[in-house]
């Protein structure tokens, strides 16, 4: 299969569970991109790819989302956000772009989109090293506050087939069983007790009743309605 998946720490107990498959490496953004066109057969996307374009099989039993702070989703800022007049968006995500316009409404900011903002949304690695530089200060994490809003999980990203791919169904059902022992031994391959406990701790990588529940619930929100996801 023609694998899809990003470059950043949360994805390495994925990486290290199947070494003799080489991805193709990229920003979701990216990925999501390549796996419309048929450039991939499965790819590690963010849930909004699947929720906004019907039609792609998803992988059951495993995701990449958070139950509370997730450290790798935020948006920084120096000041209150309150008194931010513009915000940075990442330009690698659509997940966490639309999560953030929810939240900024539902809190009646009055932020404008643009560069060089008095905020910033940054994910991944990036997000991480900033997160790790203020010591958590100045934060607004967007898995907690989704998580004080919903008292629901979020999904940030799925493992999903492409609709021209021409993997098996053999090929779905043995790459989950090899992410899911990716997964199990997150916690042996962390480099550090800070890795250890952003692996196992910040980011779940469930997907079962709960999690869909607040997939769902991101899709009703954003005014998508009830998404009926084919699980493979």
């Amino acid at each position: 299969m023609r694998i899809g998946c990003v470059p950043y720490g949360h994805a390495k107990p994925f990486a290290l569970a199947w070494p003799t498959s080489e991805p193709l490496w990229g920003h979701p953004k990216e990925l999501a991109e390549k796996l419309r066109t048929g450039e991939l057969d499965l790819a590690l996307v963010p849930v909004w790819e699947v929720l906004a374009h019907p039609g792609y099989r998803v992988i059951d039993g495993v995701a990449v989302g958070a139950k509370g702070e997730v450290r790798s989703v935020a948006v920084f800022h120096d000041k209150p956000l309150q008194e931010c007049g513009t915000i940075t968006l990442t330009e690698h995500s659509m997940t966490s772009v639309q999560l953030w316009r929810l939240v900024a409404a539902r809190m009646k900011f009055k932020i404008q989109e643009g560069p060089r903002g008095e905020a910033q949304l940054l994910i991944g690695d990036e997000a991480l090293q900033e997160w790790r530089k203020r010591k958590g200060k100045g934060v607004m994490d967007l898995g907690k506050a989704w998580w004080d809003w919903t008292s629901l999980p979020f999904v940030f990203a799925v493992w999903a087939v492409g609709p021209k791919s021409k993997a098996r169904p053999t090929d779905w059902a043995d790459f989950r069983e090899a992410c899911l022992a990716g997964v199990a031994k997150r916690g042996d391959w962390a480099k550090g007790e800070e890795e250890r406990e952003y692996l196992t701790k910040c980011i779940q990588y469930g997907l079962g009743k709960e999690e869909k529940e607040g997939l769902n619930e991101f899709a009703q929100r954003s005014g998508l309605g009830k998404v009926d996801i084919e699980w493979v």
